[in-house]
């Protein structure tokens, strides 16, 4: 198993409907197996199961359900919706011939696919070592967390296809929620 560099806690306040998210960066320092390590090697040494775990000791809160999204659910889940309009944050140019990933985007609003919006959410720096600055790790959050929204937007936008996207959901992506 690879580790998990995208993790998100969402807490989600019945009584008044809302939904909080807070994203975890890859490299939070947490104690596994009585080690000190970064909250991104949980899931390659455990699965879920050894992250939830890890975020709650670390958080001093209960982890009820996980969800885990594939890269290849996020594709699906993306293209299902028919893709998303989303503001590019920056220029990005990065190339990394060894995982055959390629980032080309100019900033500003774009309609991505779901391989565009894969490319976009992994984004961390150029090839030039340009991009968002000495905080990596804390603007993809930012691009993740602003591109999730508009992800939710769309698919609320159009409840009658809510079934269809609950189905794709539930083939592509690994959850103990119900």
């Amino acid at each position: 198993n690879g580790c998990a560099d995208t993790n998100i806690l969402v807490g989600f306040d019945a009584k008044n409907q809302a939904i909080t998210c807070v994203s975890i960066p890859r490299d939070t320092g947490v104690y596994i197996d009585g080690k000190s390590q970064k909250v991104n090697a949980a899931y390659g040494k455990g699965g879920m199961a050894l992250l939830a775990d890890t975020v709650s000791d670390a958080l001093g809160i209960p982890v009820d359900f996980t969800v885990e999204v594939s890269l290849e659910a996020f594709v699906k889940l993306v293209d299902e919706i028919g893709g998303v309009d989303f503001y590019v944050p920056l220029n990005m140019n990065y190339d990394d011939p060894y995982e055959d990933l390629h980032i080309h985007f100019s900033k500003g609003t774009q309609h991505l696919n779901g391989a565009d919006a894969m490319k976009v959410v992994r984004f961390r720096h150029n090839n030039d070592g340009t991009g968002y600055g000495g905080s990596e790790d804390i603007g993809r959050m930012q691009t993740q967390q602003d591109f999730l929204k508009a992800v939710t937007k769309k698919a609320l936008a159009n409840p009658g296809k809510i079934n269809e996207y609950v189905k794709t959901f539930q083939k592509y992506v690994d959850t103990n929620l119900s």
